[in-house]
């Protein structure tokens, strides 16, 4: 094997020690699911794998559990999601939820329709990232003390 072919293989290999940051505690998993699914209900489609090394490396958060959590905006559900916010919005910033005919959809604006869903993803992100790594904890948890006691 060449020496030229080691030391890209030691890079890669540091590479994925710096995206996986260490050893998968109970505690690094529900950050990493948390950050993942704050990142992934935000509306920046194309740019989640990004933000979540821009995020997570820093951090020493496991940057792959972290992308998989963000990948919950998958294309047949993001619009589902999308809705949720703007809906989730115009109930906090009016009152009451959006209309939704179309006629009703042009006389908001588009304005209008940004702001709910800035207003409805800043509550729904970090609620549905904060339930989701509560449940990355208890998974990883109880993995943790299942295999200790297989062990012992």
């Amino acid at each position: 094997m060449s020496e030229k072919w080691r030391e890209r293989k030691e890079l890669a290999r540091q590479a994925w020690r710096r995206l996986r940051g260490g050893e998968l505690t109970p505690w690094r998993a529900a950050f990493s699911v948390g950050v993942g699914l704050v990142i992934g209900m935000t509306p920046a489609f194309g740019l989640h794998w990004l933000i979540v090394i821009a995020v997570c490396v820093p951090l020493r958060l496991d940057t792959g559990v972290a992308y998989l959590a963000a990948n919950i905006s998958m294309p047949f559900i993001a619009p589902f999601i999308t809705f949720a916010e703007v809906e989730t919005g115009a109930l906090l910033l009016h009152g009451r939820f959006m209309a939704m005919s179309p006629s009703d959809l042009k006389a908001a604006g588009f304005g209008t329709l940004v702001a709910e869903l800035v207003v409805g993803t800043a509550v729904l992100a970090p609620a549905t990232g904060a339930f989701g790594g509560s449940v990355a904890y208890a998974f990883v948890a109880w993995r943790r003390r299942r295999g200790r006691r297989a062990e012992g």
